[in-house]
């Protein structure tokens, strides 16, 4: 099973976006999905640069209190407002409801700070349709020269390597927003997660379904206007998350080895502690506790972790 899933993930080295041109067969609508919190002064550039490519953009304005869903709609969006900020997750979950409600053949969605440039919206489709794929990536990383910031991309890289843990994929950026779907992976994906981790949840899901990924390099511009987010809780958050996500996945590993050995250091204390006593009839009250403690800690996680095992199987037979 491992290895189809790996099967499924590319590596594309693309070739100059002005090359690619979209071929879409007749009929087929693409959407262009934009999540927006208080982007007022990017957003009507962004829509306007993103038309083009698209039969239709969508800005999902996520509870703005500025004229981000004004802007957008007086540039050529059609604006879904959240009533408060719910956060960019929720943001994606709309987007995704909206596409597969329109049943959108082809979903791009970007960022609206900036930070993605919509002038390669066609690198993306071109992939998807040429390598036949369900999903494709736009990753920072597969570029040498890309610009990111040391600190950012240090805490992208951890975050990436624990979320293709739990995915069994090898993609170089799993939290970048620009990504292209196909009808088959909207119709099968179905966000839950509200915040930032719904970029890993998306991954989770894809891998979870067995449908296809590739990645491609895109051009990422940090600017000063292009971040609302603190990068430390940011990147903690969407780390715990992922950690959520292997410990359903792969409970043995999460919880069972570590259980085991608890136990065995709590058996060990245990032993030490009866030794003791019979040789000496002197009671160490810090090994017995200890004993007690680590014996009883690893045996919760032992039984966790055959629970979830035994759940987890149980859903993939019904799957």
């Amino acid at each position: 099973m491992k290895n189809r899933k790996l099967a499924n993930v590319f590596k594309i080295i693309a070739q100059p976006t002005k090359l690619y041109v979209i071929n879409l067969r007749h009929g087929m609508m693409k959407l262009v999905c934009i999540p927006a919190y208080n982007e007022e002064k990017n957003i009507g550039d962004i829509v306007k640069q993103s038309i083009p490519y698209a039969d239709k953009v969508i800005v999902c304005d996520d509870g703005s209190t500025d004229d981000t869903a004004k802007i957008a709609r007086e540039n050529g969006a059609h604006v879904i407002s959240h009533k408060k900020n719910s956060g960019y997750g929720a943001a994606i979950i709309t987007l995704f409801d909206y596409a597969r409600e329109n049943k959108a053949d082809i979903m791009v969605t970007l960022d609206g700070d900036r930070q993605h440039d919509p002038s390669q919206i066609p690198l993306l489709i071109s992939t998807l349709q040429e390598n036949n794929v369900d999903a494709v990536i736009g990753s920072r990383f597969l570029d040498k020269n890309s610009n990111t910031p040391g600190y950012r991309k240090q805490g992208i890289k951890i975050i990436t390597s624990a979320t293709n843990f739990a995915t069994d994929f090898k993609v170089s950026d799993s939290q970048s927003g620009y990504r292209a779907y196909s009808k088959k992976a909207i119709d099968a994906i179905h966000p839950t997660e509200t915040g930032m981790a719904v970029s890993t949840e998306i991954l989770l899901k894809i891998s979870n379904k067995g449908l296809s990924i590739a990645e491609v390099p895109i051009t990422v511009s940090y600017g000063s206007d292009t971040s609302k987010q603190n990068a430390v809780p940011h990147g903690v958050e969407v780390l715990m998350n992922t950690l959520k996500f292997i410990s359903v996945k792969h409970p043995i590993g999460f919880y069972g080895f570590p259980g085991i050995a608890l136990v065995i250091i709590g058996s060990i204390f245990g032993y030490q502690f009866l030794d003791v006593y019979l040789h000496t009839h002197t009671i160490f009250v810090g090994s017995l506790m200890a004993s007690i403690v680590l014996f009883l800690l690893g045996a919760i996680l032992c039984a966790t972790a055959v629970i979830l095992f035994s759940m987890a199987t149980l859903m993939r037979e019904r799957q």
